[in-house]
């Protein structure tokens, strides 16, 4: 695992450093490896398994920049409530998505498209944060949001 100089954040007291990575369980592991690194550009850092501890469940770190996604797949996994439109994405409880930054959405999402993926929402504006979004799904049906500042 890669161990980085950071500043320490939040409470000093307890010691955190900085986020280290976000787990996704996904249906197929290998789809799922082939579109985090062909159709996202992420790098794959390690693979593993924990053996007869848990047997038949894969493990892969997959890397952008300094963010890293854990990808847990195969095995027997309790499968998710399907979400056909932003309310019911954001009307379940628990993490829901992760969001990567962009710097042109709609060159982004067009690329995606032309990739093979699904786009979830097409690009709208939050005027509070000051951002448009966009959404996709994985080939697991996890949502990733898009981001993009816009000018003030």
């Amino acid at each position: 695992m890669r161990e980085q100089q950071v500043a320490v954040v939040g409470d000093s007291a307890l010691g955190f450093r900085y986020a280290d990575h976000v787990a996704l369980r996904v249906d197929d592991y290998d789809e799922s490896l082939a579109f985090y690194t062909d159709k996202l550009g992420f790098q794959l850092v390690k693979e593993w398994t924990l053996g007869d501890a848990v047997p038949g469940v894969r493990f892969a770190y997959v890397r952008l920049g300094e963010f890293e996604i854990e990808l847990i797949g195969d095995g027997q996994p309790s499968p998710a409530a399907a979400q056909n439109d932003l309310g019911d994405h954001l009307g379940r409880s628990g993490y829901i998505h992760l969001c990567l930054r962009v710097a042109d959405l709609d060159k982004s999402v067009e690329e995606l498209r032309g990739r093979g993926v699904t786009v979830f929402a097409e690009p709208f504006v939050v005027d509070p944060i000051g951002h448009r979004l966009a959404m996709i799904k994985d080939n697991s049906g996890n949502v990733i949001e898009l981001a993009q500042a816009v000018a003030a």
